[in-house]
C-alpha cells in the first residue's frame, strides 16, 4: 500500500512544514486496501504514516517543480476542519517522466495526473522504479580535488550531526556504473537544499567543477531562495557568482568551525 497525493497548486508541496489536502478529495481513485481507512476514523489514518508516498503536481500546474515528484513518508496526519493536515519527510525525488513510465504498474489512470486528490493504492512501488530514485540531500559539496583534505574533514564533521550530505567519497557504490555527467547534473541542479561551493584557483580550472557549477547556477537562476553558498580559500573570480554574493572565508576557519556554519544555515544547533 502506498499514497499518491496530487495538487493543482503552484507551491503546495514546496514546504517542510504542515501540508494540507481537502478532505473531500481523500481516497479518490483508491484501491481495495483503502476500504478500512476513513477520515471519520482518525485511528485508521495511522496506517498511512511511514508508508511510501508520492507528492506530485497536476500536469497543468505552473509550479517550477511540476517535472519532479517528491518521495518519502507522511506522519502526524490529522483532520482539522474540512482538511487533512500532515507532515512529510522526503527521502528522494523521481522525475515525473519516471512516474508516468510506471503509471500502469502503479495503478494510476491518465486522468489522475490532471486532478487534485489523495489516492491510496494497493501493492507497492516497483523495484525498477526505485532504482531511478534521486536521493535528497541537505547539502551538496562542489570542490576541486586539490582541496579534498579540508573538504573531507568538513564532510566528516557535519555527517556526525546526521546531515544528509553529497560528498563523492560517501557515494562510491551509488555512483558505480552511472553516467556521471547526467547524474551530477541531477545532484547539483535538483537534489540538494543547499550547494556549498569551495572556491579556489584550482576550482575554476577543473572540468568537473565547471560542470557542477553550471548545474548549480541553473538551479539558482530559477529560484528566488538561497541555494549556492560560496566558501573561499582565496579571491579567485568565479564565472556566474556575483561579487555581491556574501561568502565565508576559509582562511581562518578550521573544518569543524566551518562545519558549524553549515549546521547553523540548516537550522541545526
Amino acid at each position: 500500500m502506498f499514497n499518491i497525493l496530487t495538487s493543482g497548486g503552484d507551491t503546495t508541496w514546496e514546504t517542510d512544514q504542515l501540508m494540507r489536502m481537502d478532505a473531500v478529495r481523500f481516497k479518490e481513485y483508491s484501491d481495495s486496501e483503502a476500504e478500512s481507512i476513513s477520515a471519520d476514523n482518525p485511528a485508521s489514518l495511522k496506517s498511512l504514516e511511514h508508508i511510501d508516498t508520492l507528492l506530485m503536481y497536476e500536469s497543468g500546474s505552473r509550479s517550477p517543480n511540476v517535472h519532479l515528484v517528491r518521495y518519502g513518508h507522511l506522519h502526524s496526519i490529522k483532520v482539522v476542519g474540512k482538511e487533512l493536515v500532515f507532515r512529510f519527510e522526503e527521502k528522494g525525488k523521481f522525475l515525473r517522466t519516471v512516474v508516468e513510465e510506471f503509471a500502469e504498474r502503479l495503478g494510476i489512470d491518465s486522468f489522475e495526473f490532471h486532478r487534485t486528490h489523495w489516492a491510496i493504492k494497493d501493492a507497492g512501488i516497483p523495484s525498477a522504479m526505485r532504482a531511478k530514485l534521486m536521493p535528497s540531500y541537505d547539502v551538496v559539496f562542489s570542490f576541486a580535488g586539490e582541496d579534498r583534505q579540508y573538504v573531507k574533514q568538513v564532510a566528516a564533521y557535519v555527517r556526525t550531526k546526521d546531515v544528509r550530505i553529497f560528498y563523492d567519497e560517501y557515494e562510491q557504490a551509488h555512483l558505480w556504473g552511472k553516467d556521471l555527467a547526467e547524474h551530477f547534473d541531477l545532484v547539483y541542479r535538483r537534489s540538494g537544499q543547499f550547494c556549498v561551493m569551495f572556491i579556489s584557483e584550482d576550482y575554476v580550472k577543473k572540468m568537473w567543477t565547471r560542470h557542477e557549477r553550471r548545474s548549480a547556477l541553473s538551479r539558482a537562476l530559477k529560484e528566488e531562495a538561497e541555494y549556492i553558498l560560496p566558501a573561499r580559500f582565496d579571491d579567485t573570480d568565479v564565472p556566474g557568482i556575483l561579487p555581491t554574493v556574501h561568502y565565508i572565508s576559509l582562511a581562518d576557519k578550521s573544518p569543524a568551525k566551518f562545519g558549524k556554519f553549515i549546521l547553523k544555515k540548516l537550522g541545526i544547533s
